[in-house]
């Protein structure tokens, strides 16, 4: 698993896009000796101070302690630079504590005792799973619809989540259960080109409802969920059912984090505001 959340490279890319020239940007990398290197993505960049922190960010093995030391020293000196001013230092400063570092004054360390409550995924399997997932959008949706179900069986294995019962594919839904510690989830997934809508999403409900009291639910959308949909679970209501799209998917599959802390923040989430999906990556930036 990665030793820095991509929301924090997230945020702190975006810091130097709004603060920075590309000559800071360059001087600050530079100076923690971490050299440019060739962008390996599809998603397409805009802006040359965007593109010149990937590059950077290119050259580093996000699970590699020294690498990983290496950008906290680029953080550190940024707060150091005379041209950054003191609510810009103590945001960056925020967004470094809000990931349990321990930062004193411009150094910034990581907690070396830090634990996970959640299984490790070895990371050449996490790879190995996420190129599964992006070749799997390539697919015609009957053949998407039963390479979807491995995946899913693949990924809760992964990370120690076995299903009871095998995730299988039902008409043009994917149904399954997983249990982690003492809550037991039931699990609808679906890949299609449109985002979830409320009925489909009520139904769920319905099923969830139907098991015991204590039973919950995970509704995964690779597209998310529709205006209606969200509107339909955003009404003050109690909800047992919590919502995972494919941006969520792949914040767990580049190591952002492990799907069980990913599933136990998503429901944390839904008991504070009742909502019952909010991205993953907005949570964790909250």
């Amino acid at each position: 698993m990665d030793l820095v959340s991509p929301v924090l490279r997230t945020d702190f890319r975006e810091f130097c896009v709004t603060y920075l020239v590309l000559r800071q940007i360059h001087d600050i990398f530079t100076m923690a000796d971490i050299s440019r290197s060739v962008i390996k993505t599809d998603r397409p960049l805009t802006g040359e101070r965007r593109t010149l922190v990937e590059e950077y960010y290119a050259s580093i093995n996000w699970r590699n302690e020294q690498d990983v030391d290496r950008f906290l020293r680029v953080v550190g000196y940024t707060i150091a630079q005379s041209y950054i001013m003191a609510p810009q230092k103590q945001y960056l400063r925020s967004i470094c504590e809000r990931e349990s570092l321990i930062v004193d004054g411009i150094n910034i360390h990581r907690k070396h005792t830090r634990q996970t409550s959640a299984t490790a995924a070895n990371p050449s399997d996490l790879a190995l799973l996420l190129q599964k997932f992006l070749e799997i959008s390539k697919l015609e949706p009957q053949q998407r619809g039963f390479a979807f179900e491995k995946f899913l069986n693949e990924l809760f294995m992964l990370f120690g989540l076995t299903p009871r019962n095998s995730f299988r594919l039902v008409g043009e839904q994917i149904d399954g259960s997983f249990q982690i510690n003492a809550d037991t989830y039931l699990v609808e997934a679906k890949w299609q080109a449109k985002p979830t809508a409320q009925d489909d999403l009520l139904v769920f409900r319905g099923k969830v409802e139907a098991k015991s009291t204590w039973a919950r639910g995970l509704f995964i959308s690779i597209n998310g969920f529709s205006d209606d949909g969200l509107a339909a679970f955003s009404r003050g209501k109690a909800t047992n059912i919590i919502g995972m799209s494919g941006q969520d998917l792949y914040f767990v599959l580049t190591g952002g984090l492990s799907l069980a802390d990913t599933i136990n923040q998503k429901a944390r989430r839904a008991v504070e505001t009742g909502d019952f999906f909010a991205p993953i990556f907005d949570i964790m930036r909250s």
